[in-house]
């Protein structure tokens, strides 16, 4: 294929086979470069939108980062329906389809050893939330200090009730990562029992989670294609048995497996 000199080269993913681009919605640009038995996705952009200088004003521009990493995972996702790939980072680019071509000959054989680890399983993510509220309204059932002021304050004088009210607060506020702590990890246990790998993820405030509720949980498992539909069964009961006490689920996937990529480079 003749390099056209006015572009750059943009990368999606890696495959062990073409797959058919037939009655999918992938743009018609994409097309695939052989190189060493294996198969790059790939487009031209470019040099305004995705030169080094010009992908950095982009990137802040929030409206088309939003619109273009979601083409990025749309059209790796449409390829993982069909086959097996490693996925690029979004916005990986390339001045040329030799140095595209030099840097996967370089990398050849880590890349056959991805495609073995990643073959038939998927990623996964989950995230679970908590409401604050119901936690609190509920956490007698979490807390035996918390049920035993209960108890004083139901035998007390109003005095005395009053005095054990004021000190149930306190102790809420110090026993509630407690519990949050304790939920995580029964959410955790019962879903790793499905999976292969896991990483933790960083827990995000309410603010960057756009959520009401906090978030107690954030991991991303990696699962044998076999045991996905035992993972979601088990993950839909978890949120019926926890949703009385305000936790909510988010579980999401199969994603391009960026986590459990391993690669040397």
């Amino acid at each position: 294929m003749n390099v056209d000199h006015g572009k750059l080269l943009y990368i999606y993913c890696l495959t062990r086979k073409v797959p058919s681009l037939r009655d999918t919605e992938i743009q018609k640009e994409i097309f695939f470069i052989e190189i060493d038995g294996l198969y790059a996705a790939v487009k031209y952009v470019s040099e305004n939108e995705y030169s080094e200088e010009n992908i950095k004003k982009n990137i802040s521009d929030v409206a088309w980062l939003d619109t273009n990493v979601r083409e990025h995972l749309g059209t790796i996702s449409v390829f993982m329906q069909m086959e097996t790939v490693i996925p690029f980072n979004f916005g990986t680019i390339y001045k040329s389809e030799e140095s595209l071509r030099q840097f996967v000959s370089k990398y050849a054989n880590d890349f056959r050893e991805s495609f073995r680890h990643l073959e038939n399983r998927e990623e996964w993510s989950v995230k679970a939330f908590c409401d604050r509220k119901k936690i609190i309204e509920n956490i007698g059932d979490f807390s035996q200090n918390i049920s035993d002021i209960d108890l004083q304050i139901k035998n007390s004088s109003p005095g005395k009730a009053y005095i054990l009210g004021k000190k149930k607060k306190e102790i809420i506020e110090t026993e509630i990562n407690g519990i949050y702590n304790t939920l995580s990890k029964r959410v955790f246990t019962a879903l790793n029992e499905f999976c292969e790998e896991y990483q933790f993820n960083v827990i995000l405030s309410n603010e960057l989670s756009e959520k009401d509720e906090d978030m107690i949980l954030n991991v991303s498992f990696f699962i044998a294609k076999q045991n996905v539909e035992h993972f979601i069964t088990c993950s839909d009961k978890l949120q019926h048995e926890y949703i009385s006490v305000g936790m909510i689920f988010d579980v999401a996937g199969p994603w391009p497996s960026y986590t459990f990529l391993k690669l040397s480079h």
